[in-house]
C-alpha cells in the first residue's frame, strides 16, 4: 500500500516581493516630495511676486509725491526725476519674509518740460532654485506722471459761486479761464481782441506770451512777445430786472507792481452752446509784472461814464467767498489785494440799484460793497473812474 504524502502550502512575503514593494512605496514617497517642493517653491513665488509689486508700487509713489516742480537740495521735485537702481535694503529676506533680496530699478523717459513724463519699474530676484533673476522672476511696471504744480492742489477745494466745489475743465491749470482754446505742446490762449491775444502755461496757469494779432494755431508763437503777467478773470452780473451801465468798464486804478494791465470785457458766454449769457459779462485783466513772480497789489475797480454819471444808481458788491478749504484771502476776492504772485479766477461781482447800504445775497452767499457810485457819494468820481 502506498503511502499518501501531503505538503502544507506556506505563507507570507518573499524577500523579492517584499523589496518591490519597498521600490514602489519609494517611488510613491519621491513624487510626493516632489509635489512638497513645488507647492513650497510656488508659495515662495507668490509671496516674492506680492512683495515685488508691493516694491514697484512704492516707488512709483515715490515718484508721484513730488513736492515742487524745481530742483533744490533735499526736495523730492519734478525736475529731479531720473533713472536709477538700487538693491540696498530693498526685499531684505528677515525683513520681507520673501527668502530672497530684490533688485529694484526704473527708467524715465521724455524731458522735464513736457506735461508728463513715462516711468518703468523693474524688480527683479533669484528663487530658491537659482542664484540670478530669470524672466519668471521679474515683473515690470508702466505709468504715467503728470507734470502737477503741488501747489494746484489746494485750488481743488477753491470756493467758486454758491461756495461750491466744481472743477475745471479740460485737463489744465485751474486759473485758465474756461474760453481759453488749447493750442497744443502745453499752451492755451484767450483772444481778447482782434489786435491782443494771451497765451497760458497749461501747467502754471501763468501768462506766458502777448500777441498783437489773431493767434490761429501754436505756430504763430513765434511771432509772439515773453512776458511775465497773471490774469485775473470773473464775472459781472446784475441784480434784479436792470441793465448793464453803457461805457462799462474794468479799470488798473490802485494796482501796485505793475508793469501795465490790459483788460477786456464782454458778453459772458455758455462753454456748452457757443450763445451770450442774458445778464452776465466777463472779464479778464492781464496784470504784468516786472520779472517771474513777482507780486502785485492793490483794489480792482469797476468803472466808465455809464457807471458813475446818469439817472441810474449803481452800487458794485463784490462776492467774497467765505474762510475755509486752504483758500487764500487773494483766492477769496478780499480786497484790497496783497502780495498777490498767482492767477485768480472768479473773482465776481454783482450790480445792485437798491437803495441802503446793503448788498444782495445770492443762492445763501452775501455780497459785500464793493464800489459806491452813487449820486449820493461825494467820492463817486475817485471810487468809480471813468478810465
Amino acid at each position: 500500500m502506498k503511502r499518501r504524502i501531503t505538503f502544507r502550502r506556506q505563507q507570507g512575503f518573499s524577500l523579492l516581493e517584499s523589496m518591490i514593494a519597498l521600490v514602489i512605496m519609494a517611488f510613491g514617497l519621491l513624487a510626493i516630495a516632489g509635489v512638497s517642493l513645488k507647492l513650497a517653491r510656488s508659495e515662495d513665488v507668490a509671496r516674492q511676486r506680492g512683495e515685488a509689486a508691493r516694491l514697484a508700487q512704492e516707488k512709483i509713489e515715490e515718484f508721484r509725491s513730488y513736492t515742487q516742480i524745481d530742483t533744490a537740495a533735499g526736495v523730492n521735485a519734478w525736475e529731479s526725476m531720473g533713472s536709477g537702481a538700487t538693491t540696498d535694503s530693498v526685499g531684505n529676506g528677515a525683513n520681507y519674509h520673501a527668502n530672497t533680496t530684490f533688485t529694484r530699478s526704473w527708467q524715465v523717459f521724455d524731458s522735464t518740460d513736457d506735461p508728463w513724463r513715462r516711468v518703468k519699474i523693474s524688480v527683479s530676484w533669484a528663487d530658491r532654485t537659482s542664484t540670478t533673476a530669470t524672466a519668471e522672476t521679474t515683473l515690470n511696471f508702466s505709468t504715467i506722471i503728470s507734470k502737477t504744480d503741488p501747489f494746484d492742489s489746494g485750488a481743488l477745494a477753491f470756493p467758486l459761486p454758491g461756495n461750491t466745489t466744481l472743477k475745471r475743465p479740460k485737463n489744465r491749470n485751474l486759473n485758465i479761464p474756461v474760453p481759453a482754446v488749447d493750442l497744443g505742446g502745453g499752451k492755451s490762449v484767450v483772444q481778447l481782441t482782434n489786435n491782443f491775444a494771451v497765451v497760458f502755461s497749461n501747467d502754471s496757469g501763468y501768462v506766458v506770451l502777448t500777441c498783437n494779432f489773431i493767434v490761429d494755431s501754436i505756430d504763430d508763437l513765434a511771432n509772439c512777445t515773453e512776458t511775465s503777467a497773471y490774469i485775473i478773470a470773473g464775472y459781472i452780473s446784475l441784480d434784479g430786472s436792470i441793465s448793464f451801465p453803457t461805457g462799462l468798464l474794468v479799470s488798473s486804478t490802485g494796482l501796485t507792481g505793475t508793469t501795465g494791465v490790459t483788460c477786456s470785457l464782454n458778453n459772458a458766454v455758455d462753454q456748452n452752446t457757443g450763445t451770450a449769457i442774458t445778464g452776465y459779462k466777463y472779464y479778464l485783466c492781464v496784470i504784468s509784472v516786472p520779472s517771474a513772480g513777482a507780486p502785485w497789489a492793490g483794489t480792482l475797480r469797476l468803472g466808465g461814464t455809464g457807471l458813475n454819471s446818469g439817472a441810474t444808481n449803481y452800487k458794485v458788491c463784490r462776492f467774497q467767498y467765505p474762510t475755509g478749504n486752504g483758500a487764500t484771502a487773494n483766492q477769496r476776492n478780499v480786497q484790497p489785494y496783497t502780495q498777490v504772485s498767482e492767477s485768480l479766477d472768479n473773482q465776481n461781482y454783482i450790480l445792485s440799484t437798491s437803495g441802503g447800504p446793503n448788498c444782495p445775497t445770492v443762492t445763501s452767499l452775501a455780497t459785500v460793497l464793493h464800489q459806491d457810485c452813487r449820486s449820493s457819494n461825494a467820492a463817486r468820481a475817485t471810487e468809480c473812474p471813468v478810465n
